[in-house]
């Protein structure tokens, strides 16, 4: 459980996140992490020293400076940093703290898994701290920043913090089911009901899927799924453009359709047109699998104007070990995937495009990830959350984004607009919508979102 301090490998891999949010003076040509080294060195030159713990987590042990957690402390000093003269000398390891949440440390050495083989919240650092709601790196990285200017200036150096002019809106959907009144649907419900198929619902629930799936059918109910054309007109009216990101029928449990569909086919070209983006929805089986992965690239990049860049995975299925690997051997430049299923909030507590570290390696992963901090299944599934509440409890998430004008991830299934299900939930996802709008977001895609941060804020870093 980390019991050594960070590597020269792990250190590069914060420097190069913290790259992006500052300009000037390198903080990696003055950083000092062996307290033997600074204290040799008598020719009084400028060092911004950061100890090194050689200590695992103990979560009994941690401590908190306000609201932010001292994951790995080196002393009883209730403050980050001091300034003497004209070093500036750290009192616990910040970089250790923030490099265990923002590398996924806790899921390469916990392999707890839930009934979906996920890593399920619980089990996090984020539930045993109760930090799921805060963006902890983006504070750590705060106190660097701030530490380190003072430090420029004591020694007269350039340095200019990078202000991002706007927080930006993620907004996705997840096409899983596009047809709801089928006698497939029924059968199953039925199965389920009488405890022949392993369902996820108690019996009262169930009994209600059975009689809403019979009378759709009987009475011959509109299709309460394919409602696609009023999710663009809605975010064409607020100024939204969103990702889609589409799943393709297998024998595991994904989708009832095939990319190649004409219907399919046609509802991406017209999302193509007007300019939403096309992702790819990774089926069960391709989280692990490179070929399973490859081959459902290459059928929805045959359908698509543009090669598809983003991938999210069904059930939000992630091995941290392999799928990142898997997605950028199949030619994808980012994942939306790591979101906890029962908890909003920040699964790695961070607020803006990252990438994972590759600890059999030694190096930084090749694929981005955009965090995702809202699922619209979470709320209602997992929290049970009444509908009229979806604002309140999402909004902790939110203020945390707008603080550091950051990304924030929403995800809404399209068959997640029911009314029958959940009354009053389109009233609600406009309103939601629309306040976001309103509190200055810019909409973006998750192919802008990777080019917003790191493209366009990143020059001369080595992300």
């Amino acid at each position: 459980m980390m019991d050594r301090g960070l590597n020269k490998n792990e250190i590069q891999y914060l420097m190069d996140h913290l790259a992006p949010l500052y300009s000037g003076a390198k903080l990696q040509d003055f950083l000092v992490t062996d307290k033997s080294a600074l204290n040799e060195d008598k020719s009084g030159c400028a060092s911004f020293y950061i100890p090194g713990s050689v200590y695992p987590l103990k979560i009994k042990e941690v401590s908190r400076i306000g609201e932010m957690p001292v994951l790995f402390p080196c002393s009883t000093t209730n403050e980050w940093y001091t300034v003497e003269g004209n070093l500036i000398r750290f009192h616990h390891d910040i970089l250790k703290s923030a490099f265990y949440l923002l590398s996924g440390y806790q899921e390469y050495v916990n392999k707890d898994l839930d009934a979906h083989g996920r890593f399920p919240w619980e089990s996090s650092i984020q539930f045993k701290l109760g930090i799921t709601h805060k963006p902890v790196v983006n504070y750590y990285f705060e106190v660097i920043l701030e530490a380190f200017e003072k430090f420029c200036r004591l020694n007269e150096l350039d340095f200019k913090k990078r202000e991002r002019a706007a927080p930006l809106l993620f907004l996705s959907h997840d096409v899983d089911r596009i047809k709801k009144y089928t006698l497939r649907n029924l059968t199953i419900s039925i199965l389920q009901l009488v405890g022949i198929k392993k369902g996820s619902s108690g019996f009262s629930r169930q009994l209600k899927i059975v009689s809403d799936y019979s009378k759709g059918i009987v009475l011959f109910r509109k299709n309460p799924y394919w409602i696609f054309q009023k999710m663009i007109d809605l975010e064409q009216e607020l100024k939204i453009t969103s990702t889609w990101f589409f799943l393709e029928k297998t024998k595991q449990d994904n989708s009832r359709y095939h990319f190649s569909q004409k219907k399919i086919r046609d509802l991406i070209a017209h999302l193509s047109k007007r300019g939403h983006e096309i992702g790819i929805h990774g089926t069960l089986e391709s989280s692990t699998e490179q070929q399973a992965m490859e081959g459902g690239v290459k059928r929805l990049n045959a359908v698509c104007k543009r090669p598809v860049s983003g991938i999210r995975q069904h059930f939000l299925k992630y091995n941290l070990l392999v799928t990142p690997r898997i997605q950028s051997a199949a030619g994808l430049d980012y994942d939306a995937s790591l979101g906890f299923a029962e908890q909003p909030g920040f699964r790695n507590s961070y607020a803006y495009p990252f990438r994972l570290y590759d600890f059999d390696n030694q190096e930084t992963m090749d694929i981005w990830q955009l965090p995702l901090n809202v699922m619209e299944t979470t709320l209602i599934d997992y929290m049970g959350v009444p509908v009229d509440d979806f604002p309140e409890t999402i909004q902790p998430v939110l203020e945390e984004v707008v603080r550091f004008n950051g990304l924030f991830s929403l995800l809404w299934h399209n068959c997640r607009l029911d009314e029958e299900w959940n009354p009053g939930i389109n009233i609600i996802y406009r309103q939601l919508l629309k306040k976001i709008m309103q509190s200055g977001f810019v909409s973006v895609t998750g192919r802008k979102a990777v080019d917003e941060f790191i493209s366009g804020g990143a020059s001369g870093s080595s992300l």
